[in-house]
């Protein structure tokens, strides 16, 4: 059985069901498709990564997850899955989802961006941060204070050489919280299922509210935490201190230094820092200041 998807900026044919992304009815030409099969032996490079657990040049890509699957993903167009076979689905499809499609990106010349996106008057506000820093405690408050999401942690630029700009395209319609950030009074939130069986980490669908459009970045948020100080602060950044933190943010950007991707790494994050406006809002390490952090967001869009 076929399914049809679209994810990531491509259209995605699939031999196994991903309940995460967004269905599409088109019998025409896909650009990405996912089988299950053997795993193909990489060729081993001077250049590439190769371990027990990866496998990584421009061309192929192998990763494999212990007791869950091995993936490989060439020329951008092809993800095979050789799933364990005690594996549970949606773990299969997580790390699908994840690494094998950051790898095709990759493939296709195209760098990801880790981070979330909100959409304000028909434009976005990207917000960046490490493991932490409080981007999905942040998401859920600007969501309960009545804002679309637009991607939950990843986006994917293209560049428009007509307008001279990036564009972004989300990813799929789930946003993933931790059990914690659920639980915070007044979100409001519902998930819809954990995205793997022994990870306290949930899944909320939003299909209805999904735009495969891209739209433009007009604010870009690096989320920060400082134990140095009492109370958030937020402060304007750029130059070469900027362009350090967004290519901190690339998705899966461990991978770039096997993908031959020098050009257009330079090229996206210098067009990102120029195009958008740029801020740096650092919050104390410790203490609820999730309002505080969304209402400096929302100011600086009002």
């Amino acid at each position: 059985m076929e399914f049809r998807y679209w994810a990531y900026g491509l259209k995605v044919s699939s031999q196994i069901s991903f309940p995460e992304l967004f269905p599409i009815e088109d019998d025409g030409p896909v650009d990405l498709d996912i089988v299950l099969g053997e795993i193909p032996l990489i060729k081993k490079t001077e250049t590439g990564y190769h371990s027990a657990d990866y496998d990584i040049t421009p061309e192929s890509y192998r990763i494999t997850i212990k007791d869950v699957a091995s993936y490989h993903v060439s020329e951008g167009k092809r993800i095979i899955i050789s799933a364990h076979a005690k594996a549970d689905q949606d773990s299969i499809r997580l790390f699908c989802l994840s690494n094998a499609f950051a790898a095709a990106l990759h493939q296709r010349k195209t760098i990801p961006l880790h981070c979330s996106a909100i959409i304000d008057k028909g434009e976005l506000v990207l917000v960046f941060g490490a493991s932490g820093a409080g981007k999905s405690t942040t998401m859920a408050s600007l969501l309960q204070k009545g804002f679309k999401a637009f991607s939950d942690d990843v986006c994917v630029p293209v560049f428009h050489a007509t307008s001279n700009e990036i564009r972004l395209f989300s990813s799929y319609p789930m946003m993933k919280f931790w059990k914690e950030t659920l639980d915070v009074a007044g979100f409001g939130l519902k998930a819809d299922r954990k995205i793997r069986p022994d990870m306290e980490k949930y899944g909320m669908y939003y299909h209805d509210d999904f735009m495969t459009a891209s739209l433009k970045p007009k604010l870009i948020v690096l989320l920060e935490k400082d134990d140095k100080i009492e109370a958030p602060i937020i402060e304007p950044i750029a130059g070469i201190k900027l362009f350090q933190l967004l290519e901190a943010n690339a998705y899966r950007g461990e991978y770039l230094g096997f993908s031959d991707l020098k050009k257009e790494h330079f090229k996206l994050f210098t067009q990102l820092a120029n195009q958008a406006r740029c801020f740096r809002l650092k919050r104390p390490a410790s203490g609820n200041f999730v309002q505080d952090v969304a209402e400096k967001i929302i100011n600086l869009l009002n």
